[in-house]
């Protein structure tokens, strides 16, 4: 009875250290914010101290928990990784870490999710009550807001961002938090576009289609109050950020549910070239020829355009330099910061060797793929840990959560379902 009392009491301590450092993970940088803001400046060097800890404590509490299949898996990729940058190295003698991270934020959190056995929904409800609440207080307050994190000095000092490039000179908020032109929602108000935990609005946008998705995926699973408080939740996230992109992609996500719930989850890859396909044809209806302003559809042009000009080196990833000119390219950038080979083997990996083991695993690996390609043509944003940690712990949950706790929906409550991983 002891030892079972104190392998309950591990497993809750566990759970409560894996949900401290994806919520660090998340909102480090609102934190570091704060401390640049009242304390000291923070430099680079800090950020990549702390997402070291961050990554170091993800393999500490994750890889262990995973049985050896699960295990050889991610060492594979890992070793893939290692041995490609290699390769890159010697054949272009030119090497930037900030790519290797990009690919290591995906094993980190996807190991500590598999890692995880509290309650899945209970996690996100309660991390989308704080990023609410702290919207709320920067709606009604945003010069206090301001004042306390202070985006515009943290970008600049941490991210190495010119003062030119924040065209607000009145405004402390990040760059895009406040627009040249009105909001699309509650446009006359003057209320910047919030950012919350993130402290940029881009951010906050794709943490709304994040938790769109996991209701689209649990809802079952959730009592009436927890949906109606989720919806509300996710309607007032998106008026308060103006996110175009979450309204856009949270709409297309609702509208493909059905089909997204039923779509074989091995050919996930043909999801993310049905986008790349319609994103081309879209761009060729619309006649559109050259990028003159920032608009969705003249990042979709810029994407379609880029991927139509790349030189060789930088579809095999041989030119570092080309990264940085496609930041409103995610596809581009996510070619020229990894290789085209990298492209593909992720997306056969992630279709064919990444089996989700119950359905809801299913429909959120496709609704995942499905964002994810979305947002590539728009921005590079979910290469940031803060919008990749999501996703990825969610999948490593998912990963191990056994197909027997989904047959036993109608049965149970959530509540008190007790099959190990279950979404209670």
């Amino acid at each position: 009875m002891l030892m079972r009392m104190n392998g309950i009491t591990w497993e809750r301590l566990r759970n409560i250290l894996i949900g401290i450092v994806l919520f660090a993970g998340v909102t480090y940088n609102f934190s570091l914010a704060v401390i640049n803001a009242k304390i000291f400046v923070v430099r680079p060097v800090t950020t990549y101290v702390v997402e070291l800890v961050i990554y170091v404590a993800c393999f500490t509490l994750g890889l262990f928990a995973l049985d050896r299949k699960r295990a050889a898996l991610v060492m594979s990729g890992l070793g893939f990784l290692v041995a490609l940058t290699l390769i890159r190295f010697l054949m272009s003698f030119d090497f930037d870490p900030k790519f290797f991270r990009d690919a290591l934020i995906a094993f980190a959190f996807l190991v500590l999710g598999a890692a995880y056995r509290g309650s899945l929904i209970r996690l996100f409800m309660g991390m989308s009550i704080v990023v609410t609440l702290v919207a709320c207080f920067e709606l009604v307050v945003p010069d206090v807001y301001g004042d306390i994190a202070n985006p515009k000095s943290y970008f600049i000092n941490s991210r190495g961002a010119s003062t030119e490039g924040f065209w607000n000179e009145e405004s402390s908020l990040y760059v895009s938090a406040t627009r040249p032109n009105e909001r699309n929602f509650l446009p006359g108000s003057n209320l910047p576009r919030a950012s919350s935990v993130f402290i940029e609005p881009v951010t906050m946008g794709n943490y709304i289609i994040f938790f769109a998705a996991i209701v689209l995926t649990f809802w079952r699973w959730m009592s009436f109050s927890e949906l109606l408080l989720s919806v509300a939740m996710i309607g007032f996230m998106i008026v308060a950020s103006d996110g175009r992109l979450a309204t856009g992609t949270c709409m297309l996500m609702v509208l493909l549910a059905p089909l997204l719930r039923r779509f074989d989850q091995r050919f996930g890859f043909l999801l993310f070239f049905a986008v790349l396909v319609s994103s081309w044809l879209l761009v060729w209806i619309s006649d559109i020829h050259e990028y003159n302003q920032d608009t969705i559809l003249g990042r979709i042009f810029f994407s379609v355009y880029s991927l139509g000009h790349l030189p060789l080196d930088s579809w095999l990833g041989l030119d570092v330099q080309a990264s940085y000119r496609y930041f409103d390219s995610g596809i581009a950038y996510f070619i020229t910061s990894q290789s085209v080979i990298t492209v593909l083997v992720f997306l056969l990996t992630y279709s064919f060797l990444f089996i989700m083991p119950s359905h809801e695993g299913r429909v959120f690996k496709n609704m995942a793929i499905f964002a994810f390609a979305l947002s590539l043509f728009v921005s590079n944003s979910y290469f940031s840990i803060k919008t990749s940690a999501l996703w990825w712990f969610t999948c490593g949950y998912l990963w191990h959560w056994s197909p027997q706790a989904s047959g036993m929906r109608s049965a149970l409550r959530p509540a008190v379902v007790t099959v190990p991983g279950g979404v209670s």
